[in-house]
């Protein structure tokens, strides 16, 4: 039987197009409301031109945080083709993780300062699932309400019914078995630990630090020389959260 293969691989992101579109195009498969706000947090769509020098300027010298990402975040510019990938994709989407409690001088309009980025990726609107990620907490606002607070906004987006939410079904987490803050942040935020998925990604070499809980594979696959990566899967789904989830969400966000 003949057939043909007429994949090509995806168009490279140039330099000129590092801080997408303008307007900026979100280019969701679902609704996108303005902000999501909690009493101390406010989530709204990540826009490059507005949004990436204030974080940048928040992660500078800290990019070690990136230890457990499957992606090499050594530049600004990493970080924006990133981000620009993801708005080229329906299903992921980007927030800026805005924290009322710290007013940004700079930046009065925004009412507080940049905390993180967190997202949503993966989406699926055949079959209603969706999953939190990336989750980027700068490091002057870990160990705070920041986390649990975004987190506890995007799980009411949803699986929330409409018009309150998406009305999802299933919300997962994947975080690296040794990202210690990761895990605990899903098992606090009402995630269900469903198993480990062993060699789920790869880790990408960088020169500026070290990637953790990489493992070397065959010799000769293909991954060039790129360490594997188990993740640990974790879910909330439409019957957690109507039976006690939804106040695990909201007790967060109270505090």
């Amino acid at each position: 039987m003949a057939f043909i293969n007429n994949y090509e691989p995806r168009t490279p992101i140039l330099d000129h197009e590092l801080y997408g579109p303008e307007p900026y195009d979100v280019n969701f498969a679902f609704h996108v409301p303005p902000v999501l706000s909690s009493a101390k947090v406010r989530l709204v769509p990540f826009v490059p031109r507005v949004h990436a020098a204030a974080y940048f300027d928040g992660v500078r010298g800290y990019e070690s945080m990136y230890q457990h990402m499957p992606v090499a975040l050594e530049h600004p510019s990493d970080l924006l083709r990133l981000m620009e990938d993801f708005r080229r994709n329906t299903s992921d989407i980007l927030f800026a993780l805005i924290d009322t409690a710290r007013p940004d001088d700079n930046h009065p309009e925004w009412d507080g300062s940049i905390a993180g980025i967190i997202g949503l990726l993966d989406t699926n609107v055949d079959h209603l699932t969706t999953e939190i990620g990336p989750v980027i907490v700068l490091p002057a606002f870990q160990r705070t309400h920041v986390g649990s607070h975004a987190v506890g906004l995007l799980l009411k987006h949803a699986l929330e019914l409409p018009p309150a939410g998406l009305g999802l079904r299933r919300v997962r987490w994947c975080a690296s078995p040794l990202n210690i803050p990761s895990n605990n942040l899903a098992k606090r935020m009402g995630f269900k630990f469903e198993g480990v998925s062993r060699w789920k990604l790869t880790l990408p070499k960088v020169e500026g630090y070290a990637k953790v809980g990489g493992t070397e594979g065959r010799d000769g696959d293909a991954g060039n020389g790129r360490l594997g990566r188990d993740s640990n899967e974790y879910a909330v789904c439409w019957d957690d959260w109507e039976n006690g989830g939804r106040a695990i969400a909201e007790d967060a966000l109270s505090t």
